[in-house]
């Protein structure tokens, strides 16, 4: 390499690399601050308290001087990867992208890199790719597929690996959740549905051995009680799993059973609605003349279907990003008690709910 004065400099090109990296002790040379200070801002540590104005001289400093982190080195100084694994049941599910961008702005943030798994509801394929990443040595990770007793719980609790549940909980709050009030959510939706005139109202549920799930029956039911309404036995089907066939099976088995239609359908999720919906199609059942239908999540393009789908917003983004955040608050802070943190819905009326004679 040619250089200024025209000599030549022999050195192998990692050498010549390495001379040119710029260290914090040159970004706190230039700023006037200690090396330390220069450390956390570039971290974004929160523990201690740096004013605005020498973060923003820090960051400026460094981003003008080129200053690149040495991931390798500061992974074996500190003993940190500056990853955070998240596992979902299936990334084809419209619910986790908006959850996945929310943790991922947050983290990103911070410095964090997201890897995520995938384990097609498949439950050994949960502590697998758990495993995998506590192995990998992720500083933490997100558990988008929680049960009430979950193993990959237990298993991030027998390694001391933080871990912060999305969208459910487990039955004793063993780690931090961040979720959606569903119980609440469903309460107020069967408000909107009696107040529309309805009285026979049939349910497609999940299994009972998710938080989500649980907390949506026991809200509708709640919700039905202090109406004076009950919920029979043939007006309930329980799902496998909460997608497109599982909900137009559902609502087929519903009409099956009895000569006349309910009045409204009222599915666990958006998916399970859209399968209800295909259904009364398929019998040749008008949404809403026939029978109304709504859903839970607010998933992306259920506005535009036809008819426009009557759910609760649940602000998946901010769902991710207050996930992100115990997380990081569990690695600065990892002697601090599992939180519970409650997200609320948002009504969303919309075509697919009818008056009754309207």
């Amino acid at each position: 390499m040619t250089q200024s004065d025209g000599t030549t400099d022999s050195r192998p090109r990692a050498a010549r690399r390495k001379a040119r990296r710029v260290k914090i002790a040159d970004i706190a040379s230039a700023t006037g601050v200690h090396p330390s200070t220069v450390s956390r801002v570039l971290r974004a540590d929160p523990r201690g308290r740096i004013s605005d104005s020498v973060a923003k001289r820090v960051r400026e400093a460094a981003k003008t001087m080129g200053y690149r982190r040495d991931v390798a080195a500061a992974s074996l100084r500190t003993g940190s990867t500056q990853s955070i694994g998240v596992i979902v049941h299936d990334i084809e599910d419209p619910v986790y992208p908006p959850i996945l961008r929310g943790i991922e702005k947050r983290l990103l943030e911070r410095g964090f890199m997201t890897v995520v798994g995938n384990t097609g509801y498949d439950i050994q394929a949960e502590a697998e790719m758990f495993e995998q990443m506590a192995t990998r040595m992720v500083d933490g990770v997100i558990l988008g597929t929680t049960r009430l007793r979950d193993r990959v719980v237990e298993l991030a609790l027998e390694l001391g690996v933080p871990l912060v549940s999305v969208l459910r909980n487990t039955e004793r709050l063993e780690c931090s959740a961040v979720v959606n009030d569903c119980a609440a959510g469903m309460r107020e939706l069967v408000d909107v549905v009696v107040a529309h005139g309805h009285r026979d109202i049939a349910v497609i549920a999940a299994p009972q051995d998710l938080s989500t799930a649980r907390d949506r029956l026991r809200g509708l039911q709640e919700g039905l009680a202090a109406h004076g309404l009950d919920l029979p036995p043939d007006r309930l089907v329980v799902v496998d799993r909460m997608d497109l066939a599982s909900g137009r099976a559902a609502a087929s088995a519903l009409f099956d059973r009895q000569r006349r239609p309910p009045q409204v359908i009222m599915a666990v999720n958006d998916l399970v609605a859209i399968g209800a919906i295909q259904a009364c199609r398929e019998r040749g059942l008008s949404v809403p003349g026939d029978i109304s239908i709504t859903g839970y999540n607010d998933i992306p393009l259920v506005d535009m279907i036809d008819p426009p789908l009557t759910t609760m917003a649940m602000n998946l983004s901010e769902i991710g990003r207050r996930s992100a955040d115990r997380l990081l608050e569990q690695l600065s802070f990892p002697e601090a008690k599992p939180q519970l943190t409650r997200v609320m819905p948002k009504l969303q009326l919309r075509a697919s709910l009818a008056k009754v004679g309207g």
